[in-house]
């Protein structure tokens, strides 16, 4: 089985990453593509520089290129077990996800106002701290004002087999993922 994740910064994809994790998931992020690229090109990693090269690899290479070059690396690696696929950001990559037989795309989702408060309480070195600069960075993942190789999370979402809405507590995330998956197992 592969896990397909999408959904806005913040929103706690990290936490359900980890949940897998523990399940015995393999786990691969689009982003790891994106951050090699931006060290062949000898560009900071930054969120605003691998926005931009993503948005450039889908461009020259079509925008499911993250999630063929994903699908690649774990039947080169070996499709056994189960796989986590973090950072799907455009529909093409899942659609590009889905030749697999066994793809399922969980959105992780939260209200705008708490993802806001989670970036502004966590403080990561690449988070910035102004409100109306992390509404923007929202907006724009969510594929406002984005070209078709863009960001396109809200376009991800919408395509979602399952939703996780992550609107509590940390220390309950887990557990409350755990019946999802375990819903996504019956199925």
């Amino acid at each position: 089985m592969i896990i397909g994740l999408t959904g806005p910064m913040a929103s706690g994809k990290t936490t359900v990453v980890e949940a897998l994790k523990k399940e015995g998931f393999n786990y691969f992020t689009l982003s790891d593509i994106v951050r090699e690229e931006c060290g062949k090109q000898g560009k900071e990693i930054s969120r605003d520089n691998l926005m931009a090269v993503g948005e450039g690899l889908r461009k020259e290479f079509g925008a499911g290129v993250l999630g063929m070059l994903a699908l690649k690396k774990i039947l080169t690696e070996g499709e056994n077990g189960n796989w986590i696929i973090d950072g799907i950001r455009n529909p093409e990559e899942a659609k590009e996800l889905r030749k697999y037989s066994n793809f399922v795309l969980v959105a992780n989702t939260a209200p705008e106002d708490m993802i806001i408060k989670r970036i502004l309480t966590r403080k990561r070195s690449d988070d910035t701290l102004d409100e109306e600069a992390i509404r923007k960075k929202l907006r724009r993942e969510m594929g406002e004002g984005e070209p078709p190789e863009g960001q396109q999370v809200q376009k991800c979402i919408d395509m979602a087999d399952y939703i996780f809405e992550n609107t509590m507590p940390i220390d309950q995330v887990e557990t409350e993922f755990m019946k999802l998956y375990t819903k996504i197992n019956e199925e």
